[in-house]
């Protein structure tokens, strides 16, 4: 009796140490979820490159982005090429579409997981959330903000933009959505977080707690949609961008913070090229 019953708790403990063991190998490192997740890992993967995370750039200075395409070998030298973004955005000259779709969202919830890369402050988003892009389906990865904002809109330069970026799994092709902010009220997820900013390049935030995506998005989601790339290197040109016309708004001290930790992290505003803008025809 005895012998069988010290049987069976072993077997027990081993089954349990079998499931504990396989329990670990699903939880997910933050900060290699966000290196994984970041734009030049993303575009890396894309192009079957080995990591370029040994190579770095900046926003001025030698390693400024007039020198992006030379501080990394062959691996950024789309940064020199003929459909990169960001852009001017000149609305007299967006051609109006039939067949474009409207942006359909199937966002859900997300835990919290905030990482500062040195460059960005990145968000990183629980997978299971997509957005349908003009009939393809992306998965949201993260999103990132920018100070002040990459994208203009004639000439004029928001005081902050937002990136979510989307890839499709079945292609590696990327898609972002870009968010303009203007000062106003302060924003719902960035005064949840507003004390967590990660403010030292490598640091990062959880917590249990949850957030929605769509406390960053205007209620109208009507934008101007390009081919264009990476705004930071590799510059990879596999990017369909969707720009919201509607803006939303953060507060002064808001923007001010992530300025704060990010710094002026915008790329300049490149050629268009020829690349035609367009929108849905209202």
């Amino acid at each position: 009796m005895k012998s069988n019953f010290l049987r069976i708790s072993l077997v027990a403990l081993l089954a349990l140490l079998i499931s504990c063991s396989r329990d670990e190998v699903h939880v997910e490192d933050p900060v290699n979820n966000a290196i994984r997740n970041s734009e030049m890992e993303l575009s890396n993967r894309y192009a079957g490159r080995k990591s370029s995370s040994e190579c770095n750039f900046e926003y001025e200075g030698g390693e400024g982005p007039e020198n992006w395409a030379n501080l990394c070998g062959e691996a950024w030298m789309d940064c020199s090429g003929n459909s990169q973004s960001p852009i001017n955005i000149v609305t007299n000259k967006v051609v109006e579409d039939d067949y474009i779709n409207n942006i359909n969202i199937n966002y859900s919830t997300s835990k919290v997981d905030i990482y500062n890369n040195g460059h960005t402050v990145q968000f990183n988003y629980t997978s299971g959330s997509s957005a349908d892009l003009n009939n393809i389906e992306y998965d949201l990865l993260q999103f990132h903000f920018h100070t002040e904002s990459e994208h203009t809109i004639n000439g004029y330069r928001y005081p902050m933009e937002a990136h979510l970026v989307h890839r499709d799994p079945n292609t590696g092709l990327l898609a972002v959505v870009g968010v303009f902010f203007e000062e106003g009220d302060a924003n719902k997820i960035l005064k949840k977080y507003f004390n967590n900013f990660p403010e030292f390049e490598g640091t990062h935030y959880t917590d249990r707690s949850r957030f929605h995506i769509e406390d960053l998005l205007p209620e109208d989601l009507d934008f101007y949609t390009y081919p264009g790339s990476l705004t930071t290197p590799g510059c990879s040109e596999i990017v369909t961008w969707y720009v919201l016309k509607e803006p939303i708004t953060a507060s002064v001290s808001q923007i001010r913070k992530l300025k704060d930790i990010m710094h002026k992290n915008y790329r300049p505003v490149q050629e268009l090229n020829g690349r035609v803008i367009r929108s849905q025809d209202d």
